[in-house]
């Protein structure tokens, strides 16, 4: 895409600014496409399918067409910003050495990353026993094959995004104590990377449920991983209180009202 388009695009009064901030990244089922500028970038690109495909030569060229031109856009904002690219000290790169490393060793870190570790233990032994028992054969078990599919699908696209969006919140947490005073009055992006995270452990809560309603021999197990979701969403809750809250662009404003006007 050329620079010109996307500047027109993201000039464009339909889109919603910033609602890709706090989305999940799962545009096949968002209702919202249609007022993203992510999904509208992707979508103006009129390229060959081979460009989507990640074994094909014209997609990493499509690719590096897109960092060269962000690159550019990236030299002039930083330019308006009176941001100097080059000015990195040892200072600033021990600081961040040591707030990374705080992430990565906090505990909600790594609840989410045992979590997603557990559900891969969990669905390998999954798939080696449907290897043998062949589940999906039975035409009268056909409804169940399909829950199992459905619920497995939610599962995986969130496994891992739960840790990620979890080190976000808590990153973002981080910079917004050290930040000026003045801006806690405006909502915190760490919140919203919470909230992502919350609405990952609910809908997996749900998924694994619907897996255990579909397969009551394994109950026992799932119940084990249900239990350790809704242990890492209470934790997480504590940590960001405000998280539930939290108002995402395009996304929340009807409930918030909606809850704002039966609390009055």
């Amino acid at each position: 895409m050329r620079r010109r388009d996307l500047t027109e695009l993201a000039n464009n009064p339909d889109l919603i600014s910033g609602i890709y901030n706090y989305c999940d990244r799962w545009c096949e089922r968002c209702p919202l496409t249609s007022r993203c500028l992510v999904y509208a970038t992707e979508q103006e690109d009129d390229d060959s399918p081979e460009s989507h495909d990640i074994r094909n030569e014209a997609f990493w060229g499509k690719l590096s067409s897109i960092f060269q031109e962000t690159r550019e856009m990236i030299v002039e904002w930083s330019r308006e910003a009176g941001i100097d690219l080059c000015e990195v000290t040892e200072e600033d790169d021990a600081r961040q050495r040591k707030k990374r490393q705080l992430i990565d060793n906090h505990p909600l870190t790594k609840a989410g990353k045992q979590y997603a570790n557990a559900a891969s233990d969990w669905l390998r032994d999954f798939d080696q026993t449907s290897e043998v028992c062949d589940w999906r054969v039975a035409e009268s078990d056909f409804e169940d094959s399909q829950s199992i599919e459905d619920a497995r699908e939610v599962i995986q696209w969130y496994q891992y995004q739960i840790a990620v969006k979890t080190m976000r919140a808590l990153s973002g947490q981080k910079e917004e104590s050290e930040a000026d005073p003045e801006m806690a009055e405006f909502p915190k992006d760490s919140d919203g990377s919470a909230k992502v995270a919350l609405i990952g452990i609910d809908r997996s809560i749900a998924a694994w449920r619907m897996m255990q309603l579909s397969l009551p021999d394994r109950a026992a197990s799932i119940v084990q991983l249900i239990v350790q979701l809704e242990r890492l969403g209470r934790r997480l809750e504590k940590q960001f209180p405000d998280a539930r809250d939290f108002v995402r662009p395009g996304f929340d404003p009807q409930i918030t009202q909606i809850e704002s006007a039966s609390s009055a």
